[in-house]
């Protein structure tokens, strides 16, 4: 498959591999296959380091830790979702059942619209951190990721052909990593609701994906990320609902979170950046950060909205008001308690008219 950045991903490609071959030499994360017992030891305050490190250990039946990567077309339909799941089905009710807690879920559509799903349980798996940047190795999949300590590009590698994807996925960020919070640094709360933790590794990024899927090619640049979420209990005892999505907006990189715990007590988290330079601070206050849906109900009942209707207040540098659109469902079903859907985003920030691309997904348990 040509790609026409081919010389420098190779380039990036062997940096990567030298890069994971010295974190091997710093103490990896074993994760095991099987589900273990006993308590899990959960990390919500962050260090100066290991922002993308494993947060969960071990991994028992009722937590989870997960690695997520997507990256959409700047032109068309296609897309394709990368996560590397530690968890059961019990702690995160959206999986299939499966006698190991490490599994690789792709979700994937072509420039036409046409969506697939493919799922690889791994016999366990390896991740080592240097600095803040991960390389994981999901064991008998033929997946894995690598990323460089300062987090500013990933790979993402899948040779699954018994499943029918093969290929790659690169990130150059263009936006700097956040908590819930703020910024990239020690001491952060790294929980955007109760009991659920979320470090945004790659905000948004240059992505540069070329797979081949069931003997089709899947090969476009456009908007990338990479993020994680952990928590020590099941989603269902923490969410109600959840609505979340990053953009790539005109000049500006933003991402969204606005969540209800069980009790219906709302948690937000805004994140806008321009040049590499957040423009965001504190925004975990619903006075300014505000996600809704269109044509539906608040608080969400799973419907499908025609768009997401999101506003982030930036101080003296004015409002960001974006209506994300929701054209294509890459994944679980209109009117199912999971949806994540792909489209066009307009927005304004001041007299700046903006247009871009998003991925945003909801889920309604209740």
């Amino acid at each position: 498959m040509d790609h026409p950045h081919r010389l420098s991903l190779w380039a990036f490609a062997l940096l990567v591999l030298a890069l994971q071959a010295a974190s091997a030499l710093l103490e990896p994360s074993i994760i095991a296959g099987p589900v273990q017992t006993g308590e899990s030891r959960v990390q919500f305050i962050s260090d100066s380091h290991g922002l993308d490190a494993p947060k969960v250990q071990p991994v028992n039946g009722t937590v989870f830790d997960w690695w997520y990567f997507d990256a959409v077309s700047d032109v068309d339909k296609s897309s394709v979702v990368i996560t590397f799941f530690t968890s059961t089905a019990v702690a995160f009710p959206f999986l299939e059942e499966s006698p190991v807690v490490t599994s690789v879920y792709i979700w994937t559509s072509y420039a036409n619209g046409t969506t697939g799903q493919f799922i690889v349980d791994a016999e366990s798996a390896v991740v080592n951190t240097m600095v803040d940047g991960t390389s994981g190795v999901f064991s008998g999949t033929g997946m894995s990721w690598g990323g460089t300590p300062d987090m500013a590009h990933y790979v993402v590698d899948i040779d699954a052909p018994e499943v029918g994807v093969q290929g790659s996925l690169y990130l150059e960020s263009r936006a700097p990593a956040h908590y819930p919070c703020g910024p990239a640094e020690a001491g952060q709360d790294m929980q955007i609701l109760p009991h659920v933790g979320w470090a945004n590794a790659v905000p948004d990024a240059k992505a540069y994906a070329n797979f081949e899927v069931l003997g089709e090619p899947i090969s476009f640049t456009g908007a990338g990320y990479h993020d994680k979420n952990w928590s020590d209990r099941t989603f269902a005892e923490s969410v109600s609902s959840w609505l979340w999505g990053h953009a790539s907006l005109g000049p500006y990189s933003i991402v969204w979170f606005d969540a209800l715990d069980t009790e219906k007590n709302e948690f937000v988290s805004g994140y806008v950046a321009r040049d590499g330079q957040m423009l965001t601070g504190d925004t975990c206050t619903t006075d300014l950060v505000k996600v809704r849906l269109s044509n539906s109900a608040w608080p969400p009942n799973g419907t499908q909205p025609d768009a997401y209707l999101v506003e982030i207040d930036l101080g003296d540098d004015g409002v960001l008001e974006a209506v994300a659109h929701t054209e294509l469902v890459v994944a679980g079903l209109p009117d199912f308690p999971y949806t994540r859907w792909i489209g066009n985003i307009t927005g304004t920030l001041g007299s700046e008219t903006l247009s871009g691309v998003a991925v945003f997904e909801q889920f309604v348990l209740g």
